[in-house]
């Protein structure tokens, strides 16, 4: 189910993609939009592409970064939600950590999902109940499962927005972590899927549903869970489109004891 969907989704994402890599070889434009962050030509192409393409699928409602927020969006049972640019402050400081994120969302969770890597001409996809899936510029497909790890662990930071609380869950917790490696937005999700890395925890109240919809599904169908900072799930095409709580990923279960730990020394 949702195959039709899906086989559209990427190649949609992979003409996104060769024209968000274009325009970050030719050079662009930074705007600052209203809530202080940056935009460029390439959220925009990127958003009218999607939008575009994906515009067959009349009855699959739209929520995008880039475009105006359309209410009736929360009458359907279905809808894409799109970041056309997810992480623009790392396209802009040229890092190439920046990717694009693409979900279909049936009944308030995802099960379609697309997370393309520009600058590495690269993506991954996933489907619910059937895996994740990563694709090379060389166009081989493997399959992509976490790791197994529960000591010695690889924690997954920002780049650009470390706050101090995340710092703390790594202090309190580094008889079981070994190193951090920072990246960009959705790239953490498909490294921890290929069992790059082992957890990321973000605090920040800033991220909004198009932030972590396809990163959801791309972890959990890889075998990891993917939670907000308070380790509740998330439901999707809410009125209000805020994390409040943040994410919180982990390649499984047992290292949620993580966050507890963190909880558990700042009570003391």
């Amino acid at each position: 189910m949702y195959e039709s969907e899906l086989r559209a989704m990427i190649e949609a994402g992979k003409e996104a993609s060769a024209e968000v890599l274009r325009i970050y070889q030719k050079g662009f434009s930074v705007k600052i939009k209203e809530d202080n962050s940056p935009v460029t030509d390439a959220d925009i192409a990127s958003d009218a592409l999607l939008r575009k393409k994906l515009s067959v699928f009349s009855d699959i409602a739209w929520l995008s970064e880039e475009e105006a927020d359309d209410s009736s969006r929360l009458q359907k049972r279905a809808l894409f939600i799109v970041d056309p640019l997810d992480g623009t402050a790392d396209f802009v400081h040229h890092d190439g950590t920046f990717g694009i994120n693409l979900a279909l969302v049936v009944d308030h969770a995802p099960v379609a999902s697309f997370i393309a890597l520009p600058a590495r001409q690269a993506f991954a996809y996933a489907l619910k109940g059937a895996g994740t899936y990563f694709v090379s510029p060389d166009g081989k497909e493997e399959r992509l499962h976490v790791s197994s790890r529960t000591d010695h662990l690889i924690a997954l930071m920002s780049r650009t927005h470390v706050l101090p609380e995340e710092e703390k869950v790594l202090e309190v917790n580094k008889d079981k972590v070994a190193q951090a490696i920072a990246s960009g937005a959705s790239t953490k999700a498909v490294m921890l899927a290929a069992g790059k890395g082992d957890f990321s925890i973000r605090f920040t109240d800033q991220t909004k549903e198009w932030d972590t919809c396809a990163p959801e599904l791309v972890v959990e169908e890889a075998g990891g869970v993917f939670l907000d900072s308070k380790l509740k799930p998330f439901t999707y095409n809410r009125k209000d489109v805020y994390n409040h709580d943040g994410y919180s990923m982990f390649n499984c279960q047992e290292n949620t004891i993580l966050l507890k730990n963190y909880y558990a020394g700042s009570a003391n």
